[in-house]
């Protein structure tokens, strides 16, 4: 990795930080615009958002790839970006189907085409052994904005696209600020996606993250069907307020005691979540325990799995198609979300927390075999360090005595 400094740093995590939250809003404030309109045409919406974010996010990733680490190429997207949400403030006023079709369509393309750059950028802009205690503190921040200029925007009805639009203008300012530099690949395949798929070391985190997505994305339906409106409401905010604090710890274990670990953690805390759930359903503690240990645990996987794995498998190599395919079960969470919610009242939500609390267990299993991505000579050294200090503060204990 070069060596980089602090100023240098700020823009482009200031570019994921905002890029990631504006994801994060869009998709809120677009189910906010369709609480009038039907389920199906719910869905179309979350299709067309969705769909335009990873078409231009796979152009991102292969085609644009070298031209979106320029510094006029960002400041253009994310100006194009800020400049459509004041355009779909036009189409949004009547709020029907088509209109929202539309504004989610032109407004998931110009964050898509980036996010896999962004991703790249924090990758390419962090040590390996405090990559993911930075990747705790840009998601701890991902969750704070998205909190308060939530709470902003949902106050203004159509207007709330400005307050977006001010949001991506403030990060595009920032761009002007940026220093791009071009990592040395040691090894650029012709072939990248290719590569990345018959990574033994990806599939083996790729399968469990993609499990955690699909079962807890499929789950949020069928727990606001079991909670009730109001109950869901607060775990909701709950949920928010835990990942970003728990944020840090997940960072530290990754960076302490590995990503293996980290992963692993995660994986058992859900399923312990769920199977207190299932075993104690109608008792206010269990649902108070379920709360706080499913917001920690999403604290870990999303560092571990948003920020932090794949760019450690990616050291050297084309880091914008792992950091794109790693990416994509998280990407279609809101579709997966949206499309459960046509079933939910036809799921057993009984059976629905033991098959959760099954299937979370199970994801641990690959990453039992899989490799560490955490050098071992770094753990070696933290290892050494910590020994060191026990032992002066041993000497220093019977030296006083």
């Amino acid at each position: 990795m070069l060596k980089i400094s602090v100023q240098e740093a700020l823009p482009p995590l200031f570019l994921l930080v905002n890029t990631l939250t504006s994801f994060n809003l869009t998709w809120l404030l677009l189910q906010d615009f369709s609480k009038n309109v039907s389920l199906d045409e719910m869905l179309i919406v979350a299709a067309s958002y969705y769909a335009s974010m990873i078409v231009s996010s796979v152009i991102g990733a292969t085609l644009l790839r070298e031209k979106l680490k320029e510094k006029n190429t960002l400041f253009h997207v994310t100006l194009i970006g800020a400049f459509l949400y004041v355009l779909s403030t036009l189409f949004i006023l009547e709020k029907t189907s088509p209109s929202l079709v539309v504004v989610a369509f032109i407004l998931g393309a110009p964050l898509g085409v980036i996010i896999p750059t962004c991703l790249t950028l924090f990758a390419s802009y962090s040590k390996i052994e405090g990559r993911g205690r930075l990747g705790g503190i840009v998601l701890f921040l991902v969750q704070f904005f998205t909190v308060m200029i939530y709470v902003l925007a949902s106050m203004l009805d159509a207007a709330a696209l400005l307050v977006l639009a001010g949001w991506r203008f403030i990060s595009a300012t920032c761009m002007l600020f940026y220093r791009p530099f071009r990592e040395i690949s040691k090894s650029i395949n012709a072939n990248p996606m290719k590569s990345v798929i018959e990574n033994r070391i990806f599939l083996l985190y790729f399968i469990p993250w993609f499990m955690f997505c699909l079962v807890n994305f499929t789950e949020i339906p069928v727990l606001e069907h079991f909670f009730g409106e109001e109950i869901f409401t607060i775990y909701i905010l709950a949920v928010v307020i835990i990942v970003g604090v728990s944020a840090f710890l997940g960072g530290l274990i990754c960076d302490l005691k590995g990503r293996r670990i980290a992963g692993i953690l995660g994986f058992i805390l859900l399923g312990v979540s769920y199977a207190i759930l299932n075993l104690f359903p109608d008792a206010d503690m269990a649902k108070l325990l379920f709360i706080n240990i499913e917001g920690i645990a999403w604290g870990i996987l999303y560092v571990t799995f948003i920020f932090v794995v794949w760019g450690d498998i990616s050291e050297g190599r084309v880091r914008e198609v792992y950091y794109l395919l790693g990416g994509f079960p998280f990407l279609l969470s809101g579709l997966i979300q949206t499309a459960t919610q046509r079933f939910v009242n036809a799921i057993p939500i009984y059976a629905s927390f033991s098959l959760a609390s099954f299937f979370l267990f199970l994801a641990v299993i690959p990453l039992l075999y899989a490799s560490e991505t955490l050098p071992e000579k770094k753990l070696r050294e933290r290892e050494l360090r910590s020994y060191i200090e026990k032992a002066k503060r041993v000497r220093e204990k019977f030296t006083k005595g």
